[in-house]
């Protein structure tokens, strides 16, 4: 007779499982097919090693030119303010140069600000659906203008300077001249001619803001010719 087919009982389980199986394992190749499009996808976004060193760039060239602008802009405007209150009633603030220095320090307030907004290149470097063209034509913008501004300051500084050394030094000759301080009821018009500390209070603010505008013109100059705003189309 035919003998009866007698199948292992581990093909009988199998044969059972394998149905329920079968939506798990459709699962994991759905699940193992998406982490690999999220690795493709991942993966093209991650920006260039150039791109990270740009980023970098901007963001350590604001960060250090930030605080030192503030820190020495504080000090200047410190120093002016008590400058100011100090100073004789006969004095005049425009041809002391009191006036430039201030219009100076000014100039130093709007670059230390101005160079924050570097940071945001930083930023928008590694944003993946942004155009890099695009952002490098505004990043070249914006350091010009920078670069205008610390220009502009250091010139008011400098016309400052000019006139702080000359007021010095006219004082210096007419108290040289003089044979020292005058007597008697001419002592109070003979210490409003000599030199005084606040003279060279002004001095020392003026050079703290020089020293400002500078850091800031050296950091616009040094990221200007970064590759990745050097080469940027010129629209």
């Amino acid at each position: 007779g035919v003998r009866p087919t007698i199948r292992p009982r581990a093909s009988i389980a199998s044969c059972a499982v394998a149905p329920r199986l079968a939506p798990l394992c459709r699962r994991s190749a759905g699940l193992a097919s998406a982490a690999c499009v999220r690795a493709a996808s991942s993966a093209e976004d991650d920006p260039s090693p150039a791109i990270l060193r740009e980023s970098r760039a901007f963001r350590r060239a604001s960060w250090f030119s930030w605080w030192s602008q503030l820190i020495l802009s504080v000090i200047s405007s410190i120093t002016l303010v008590f400058a100011n209150a100090a100073r004789p009633p006969t004095s005049n603030a425009l041809t002391s140069g009191l006036l430039l220095a201030s219009a100076g320090v000014a100039a130093g307030f709007v670059s230390t600000f101005w160079m924050w907004g570097y940071k945001g290149f930083s930023k928008r470097l590694l944003r993946a659906d942004l155009d890099k063209d695009r952002l490098a034509t505004k990043a070249r913008r914006s350091l010009k203008l920078g670069i205008l501004i610390n220009l502009i300051g250091m010139a008011s500084t400098l016309l400052s300077a000019e006139q702080i050394i000359g007021v010095l030094a006219s004082k210096a000759l007419t108290q040289g001249l003089g044979g020292g301080y005058p007597a008697g009821g001419q002592l109070a018009s003979g210490l409003a001619s000599a030199v005084q500390p606040i003279d060279l209070l002004i001095l020392q603010a003026n050079t703290n803001t020089l020293l400002s505008l500078y850091c800031g013109l050296c950091t616009s100059l040094w990221l200007k010719q970064r590759a990745f705003v050097d080469t940027a189309p010129k629209n």
